[in-house]
């Protein structure tokens, strides 16, 4: 159910924010208070408080982002008071994120080695994502000693397994599979 109400919200977030092209400035005012959110985790925790009224959460976001953020966002923030939601606003700024994203055809990817990558051959295999998927990859490097060694990587709901660990894996299934 999470995931359906922050799609819709987010969703319908974006399609104003795209009519009125400010989409990008909306993805970043979300990104905005969700920093807030980490930085200050107690007024997360209070917004999602069922103890605090509705008017008492709307009178603290309005104290708090009203002067920094846009007027779609502010009654972004509002709509979800008042339909209870306010315990999904992560979920539905990530959301609205890939949407935006999507917009400019760029995805998140992210590459898990067993040591770091150095940066000239994450720039390689990135452009190597890139121009293989007909996206605007951005990768980022992970590091994960227990895949022993080659690459994992992750874009969107993808998996390309390179491993180590996955190919003696693999080794073992056929191994197994012999009858003696």
């Amino acid at each position: 159910m999470a995931e359906l109400v922050s799609k819709r919200y987010a969703s319908a977030l974006f399609e104003i924010a795209f009519e009125e092209q400010v989409y990008e400035k909306v993805k970043d005012e979300l990104n905005f208070i969700v920093d807030c959110f980490k930085s200050e985790p107690q007024l997360y925790q209070i917004l999602k408080s069922p103890l605090i009224s509705a008017d008492e959460k709307k009178d603290m976001v309005s104290n708090v982002f009203k002067d920094r953020v846009s007027q779609e966002v502010f009654n972004f923030l509002r709509i979800i008071i008042d339909k209870g939601r306010e315990g999904y606003i992560e979920a539905m700024v990530k959301e609205y994120i890939a949407l935006a994203d999507a917009v400019k055809n760029k995805v998140d990817a992210v590459a898990i080695t067993a040591i770091p990558m150095d940066k000239q051959d994450l720039l390689k295999l990135q452009v190597n994502l890139s121009m293989s998927s007909g996206k605007n990859i951005q990768l980022q490097n992970q590091v994960d000693p227990t895949i022993i060694g080659g690459v994992l990587v992750k874009i969107g709901d993808k998996v390309i397994d390179g491993t180590v660990k996955s190919r003696l894996a693999n080794m073992q299934e056929q191994l197994s599979q012999i009858l003696v």
